[in-house]
């Protein structure tokens, strides 16, 4: 496999805090045309914790209304009393509001959580500290310390997923909707969900926190309400998560989701509005999560990270509506970042053709950040003049 080079390639560092954290975007494009991106911001530790293992994680909103080219300072999403929760995912609706969707654990200092340690779903410093070390992949099995529950004297239980609702692009929130996930355990999706032509809202959610299956609940009046989960993928064989959702020009729904068994992506589709899935089929792109955008000539486009040499992030192209996928010569995006503390793109088109993708990694010092990347889009990908199609 060759990566290929992409024309008119230029990075930049969006947001960068020595003594934070700041990972895994999302952005969308507001009816308006301003762009909203979300990402997580917790302390910069001495390894590296993700949102399931630091209650002190907030889901942060930047704005931009010259499409990327200047941004807002951070704001806190939707309050500073949402904390310890998991990536955020937006949705842009047509009305030209804004769902932000999280999903947040209950966190106990260690010493409560002892008191009940047989409760049922508590998880403790050595559960997710033993599984760093047997997945080895943020941070080597050996900078984990052994005195854990020392160094990070708290808990978790499973919490809830909610819904937030914005009237002006994230500036505030007016309103807030829990959702009903029994009988999966919890509900966390980091690319929102898609609004079909009628105006139902479809999103994709990870089973959380056993990250093995992937749900759709659905909403029929503007995300105030929710109805029930249903079933989109599941396996002994597989563990998904992370559902990236594009409804295609015809009406169809493609998800994109992570499988952390292979590594790699799998498709499910739907033909009639989320009430029937196909059945998980591999994409053949190996890595994770995705990104897609819609191109006016009717090309794909998936965005992904890619935590093997060379580390970065890549793209690849579909000219049959996600059935297969150009993964021989993937488009190199970046394939200059230091190490695996890397990922989670996000694109959109501008409205001049060109891709701006957001992603976090390392600096040159070693800050992880927020960073993005911006190109042209090759003629034999597609038009020169392209646009996001909702």
């Amino acid at each position: 496999m060759a990566v290929r080079h992409l024309p008119d390639l230029e990075h930049f560092i969006l947001f960068r805090d020595p003594f934070s954290y700041c990972a895994h975007p999302h952005l969308v494009v507001l009816k308006n045309g301003d762009w909203v991106m979300v990402f997580n911001r917790a302390p910069r530790r001495e390894i590296i914790l993700h949102p399931p293992e630091d209650p002190h994680y907030y889901n942060v909103i930047m704005r931009s209304k010259d499409e990327g080219q200047s941004w807002s300072t951070p704001r806190v999403a939707p309050g500073y009393d949402w904390h310890g929760v998991e990536c955020g995912g937006l949705t842009a609706l047509q009305d030209g509001s804004l769902l932000l969707n999280q999903y947040r654990f209950q966190w106990l200092p260690l010493e409560t959580a002892q008191r009940r340690e047989k409760a049922a779903g508590l998880t403790f410093p050595e559960d997710w500290g033993d599984l760093m070390r047997k997945a080895g992949e943020t941070n080597p099995a050996e900078l984990i310390p052994l005195d854990i529950r020392e160094r990070f004297p708290w808990a978790r239980m499973n919490g809830g997923a909610y819904v937030h609702h914005s009237l002006d692009g994230g500036l505030t929130w007016s309103g807030r909707a829990e959702i009903e996930t029994r009988p999966f355990a919890g509900g966390y999706g980091m690319r929102g969900g898609v609004q079909l032509e009628n105006g139902e809202i479809i999103m994709p959610l990870s089973d959380i926190p056993n990250y093995r299956q992937v749900f759709v609940v659905k909403s029929l009046d503007g995300g105030r309400t929710w109805c029930a989960p249903s079933m989109v993928a599941q396996g002994d064989d597989f563990e998904f998560e992370e559902p990236c959702p594009i409804l295609l020009a015809g009406g169809e729904i493609l998800i994109l989701l992570r499988d952390n068994r292979s590594h790699s992506l799998y498709s499910v589709r739907s033909a009639d509005g989320g009430h029937n899935w196909s059945n998980p089929e591999p994409t053949g792109i190996l890595g994770y999560p995705a990104s897609l955008i819609l191109l006016q000539n009717g090309n794909l486009l998936c965005v992904y990270g890619v935590r093997y040499p060379p580390f970065g992030i890549q793209a690849v192209v579909s000219g049959d509506g996600g059935c297969t996928w150009q993964t021989e010569n993937p488009w190199l995006i970046r394939g200059d970042l230091p190490n695996r503390d890397l990922g989670y793109p996000a694109a959109v088109l501008t409205s001049r053709g060109s891709v701006y993708c957001v992603y976090y990694g390392q600096d040159a010092s070693g800050v992880t950040c927020i960073q993005a990347s911006q190109f042209t889009i090759p003629g034999e990908i597609g038009d020169s003049h392209c646009k996001l199609m909702n």
